[in-house]
């Protein structure tokens, strides 16, 4: 009967039963998994009958077989066919097949490239057509990307335009004496470098219209797309907040701190000793009022932000969204600590008795604070850990908790080697194709 059908169109492709014998044709090629010669009767059936009410449907069935066969510049041929097919009659239809590509994008661009390109003829040529949500997804993917190339600086953290190394240890340089420090063997210094003032103002400009866009989106029926727009959402919301996070971060301690007093000198007949009193004691004032400053404005500016962050999480939207903002909260706080430790201590602390009740009442003062980065930290390698979840964010989450709590959290790649994580989605078997799976 194949092969019947298969003579009846090829020597009679004017016949109406032809159009009869064609669609059963590729009913029962679909049917028998064999998906090339499918979708090759597909493209024959819309491109001999391209009128009929099959055509469109038929012409985007053979680009996900094309897809699912790894044929991916014919896949993408159809779906511009088909895209131009429905492009007047059925606009929403023509935008959701356009976006639908963003899988099979060229492999010759990097990604970002790519994807950015994709979403930006996506804007011009479908706008709103698609829906809201599909707008909300592609001017997010803009500006995600554009945030990420406003930073030059390679090797950031989770996409912000910062590193991390370990402290500078006391050591002498040049013939100086070592700089004292309260830092102990965990800690990071963190550099928090400029953006492009243009490509990050842009940026921003997207994020928050995307923001307000999703404030009045109204129910998104379709699972996966509700999905799609509930991450592009956090992740909006998320790299609105990362600025101000970068401005926190690049807030440095005061410098030239001095709290020594020596307070027999103001009992001295001397003038000169009394002025020295009058002079230390002015200094000390001066640096506790600097330190205190600093350190208000730090906790201040952490705390708007890890409100931002704990809202997202608070939502749970998304996973994604969730554990990123739990990442940069632990992030924020112990670079805050880690940098107040790291800084040297004041002058006048001659005695190593003085240093360390120095360092020891900093500790009590930072310690509370220290301790909700580690709960973040907890939660989101934790929480994702039930899930079967990772990604970038948690892996830093992972990696955080194991160099600072060895004994507590033990490092995998000491207990079982280097281990790959889990991936995110199931992974598919190719598809089978010609020869049948009976054929030796």
């Amino acid at each position: 009967m194949v092969a019947t059908r298969e003579r009846l169109v090829e020597k009679f492709p004017t016949l109406p039963a032809t159009r009869v014998a064609l669609l059963a044709l590729v009913r029962h090629l679909r049917a028998t998994l064999a998906f090339e010669r499918a979708a090759a009767a597909m493209e024959r059936f819309a491109e001999r009958y391209p009128g009929e009410a099959e055509a469109s449907e038929l012409l985007q069935e053979a680009g996900l077989l094309r897809a699912q066969l790894g044929q991916d510049q014919r896949a993408l041929a159809l779906f511009e066919k088909v895209e131009k097919n429905y492009g007047a009659k059925d606009p929403q239809r023509a935008a959701i097949v356009h976006w639908a590509r963003v899988d099979l994008l060229p492999k010759t661009l990097p990604d970002d490239q790519a994807r950015q390109k994709h979403a930006i003829e996506y804007l011009v040529r479908h706008g709103n057509k698609g829906g809201p949500g599909r707008r909300i997804v592609a001017e997010v993917t803009v500006a995600a990307i554009e945030w990420r190339r406003a930073c030059n600086q390679k090797g950031g953290l989770m996409d912000l335009c910062v590193t991390s190394k370990p402290a500078p240890i006391d050591a002498p340089k040049r013939g100086k004496p070592p700089t004292v420090t309260c830092a102990g063997p965990a800690a990071q210094s963190v550099t928090v470098f400029p953006r492009d003032r243009q490509l990050a103002d842009s940026a921003q400009r997207r994020l928050k219209q995307a923001i307000e866009l999703g404030q009045a989106l109204p129910p998104v029926e379709d699972p996966w797309l509700r999905m799609k727009v509930a991450e592009a959402l956090d992740e909006a919301e998320v790299l609105v907040a990362d600025r101000e996070l970068e401005a926190a971060l690049a807030v440095r301690p005061p410098t030239d701190l001095n709290f020594r007093v020596e307070d027999y000198l103001q009992y001295s007949s001397k003038a000169s000793d009394r002025q020295k009193y009058a002079a230390q004691k002015r200094k000390s004032e001066d640096s506790r009022r600097r330190f205190l400053d600093y350190w208000t404005k730090i906790r201040e500016q952490s705390n708007d932000v890890t409100r931002r962050y704990e809202k997202i999480a608070a939502r749970k939207d998304s996973a994604r969204g969730a554990f990123a903002a739990a990442a940069r909260v632990a992030v924020l706080v112990q670079a805050q600590v880690d940098t107040l430790l790291a800084a040297e201590v004041p002058d006048g602390l001659g005695s190593e008795e003085a240093i360390k009740a120095y360092c020891g009442a900093l500790r009590d003062y930072t310690t509370p604070v220290e301790a909700s980065a580690t709960q973040a930290l907890e939660f989101c390698w934790e929480r994702a850990a039930a899930f079967a979840y990772t990604d970038a964010s948690v892996e830093f989450c992972g990696a955080e908790l194991q160099r600072r709590l060895p004994r507590a959290h033990l490092p995998q790649r000491e207990l079982f080697g280097w281990m790959a994580p889990p991936p995110i989605e199931p992974v598919s078997a190719p598809v089978q194709v010609e020869p049948p799976l009976t054929e030796e």
